[in-house]
């Protein structure tokens, strides 16, 4: 009876695979896409202080360094991954670059378009050309310590948390700036300030101050794609030397056209001539005439009178 119910026990147990017990190999893949575990971004900060600027309480030098990649779902519409909304008609998420990487605001060296250099249509206001997120690599420099504080801060969010953190910034500065345009108005004309209080609408009325904005750091910074978007060093080259491709071109047509050898062949005639004698003899006839009928100073002319 025992041998029997051992033989049941043992023939129900599941039968293993071939080699189940032989050391194997697992390939793991990792997640892709917003659940990968791959860096994206590298930062190298350093800051210094000196007994002077401790004393008086400046702030200190600082350097930070960022190289930033961008992966194909940060700025597409991958399977899986279908969250941005704003797509241009290629299918790319249309995310601002911060101000530092916009071209108004790179050096010329680095593909920077100042304003008045950008292409607008005639009599059209002229408007910057938005620069936006794209895939690939990114160098990301600064000098402001405030601004190595709001780039830790932005490491924790992703493209389309950062646009809305930069326009959050934006209405802020631009709410202070209305505040204290209001402000000047009131302090040259306080009657308006009265019609307001009795009647009229005003959004400053009564103790309402706006929360002071963030100081201005981005004009300390730079951001550039890798490699940089560097105007073509030839177009600087043609551009320069256009006026002389235009001459040449003019003395090669002359000479297509046989003006050269017309030219040539006059002047040769005219060698063998004596027009060149006349020529050069009328000139050193009237520069000798010119020299010995020349007028005499009126310093050296009462010098000589006074001698006599």
């Amino acid at each position: 009876m025992t041998s029997t119910t051992t033989e049941t026990k043992v023939s129900q147990q599941p039968r293993k695979p071939p080699l189940a017990d032989w050391p194997t190999i697992k390939i793991l893949t990792p997640p892709k896409g917003r659940f990968s575990p791959q860096t994206d971004e590298w930062c190298l900060t350093y800051c210094s202080q000196s007994v002077n600027g401790r004393f008086y309480g400046k702030e200190p030098f600082c350097r930070s360094v960022c190289i930033r990649r961008v992966f194909p779902h940060e700025v597409k519409n991958i399977i899986a991954f279908k969250t941005h909304r704003n797509l241009n008609p290629d299918g790319k998420a249309l995310y601002p670059l911060p101000s530092e990487g916009q071209p108004a605001n790179l050096p010329r060296i680095l593909g920077g378009k100042p304003v008045e250099d950008l292409d607008t249509p005639p009599q059209a206001t002229p408007s910057e050309p938005v620069k936006h997120w794209d895939e690939g690599w990114y160098l990301w420099t600064t000098q402001s310590r405030l601004a190595i504080h709001e780039k830790t801060d932005s490491m924790m969010m992703d493209l389309e948390r950062q646009q809305r953190v930069n326009k959050r910034y934006e209405q802020r500065r631009e709410v202070w700036q209305d505040y204290q345009d209001h402000l000047e108005k009131v302090a040259e004309d306080p009657v308006c300030d009265d019609a307001q209080r009795n009647g009229e609408t005003s959004k400053w009325w009564g103790p309402i101050v706006p929360p002071r904005p963030i100081p201005e750091f981005r004009s300390h910074s730079l951001l550039v794609p890798i490699p940089p978007d560097i105007p073509p060093f030839w177009d600087r080259i043609t551009k320069l030397l256009a006026p002389s491709h235009k001459a040449i071109g003019i003395f090669r047509e002359s000479v297509t056209s046989g003006e050269q050898r017309q030219f040539a062949e006059r002047v040769w005639e005219k060698a063998w001539s004596n027009e060149p004698f006349i020529l050069a003899s009328r000139t050193f006839s009237r520069a000798y005439q010119r020299w010995k009928d020349r007028e005499v100073p009126p310093d050296e002319d009462d010098g000589r009178k006074g001698s006599t």
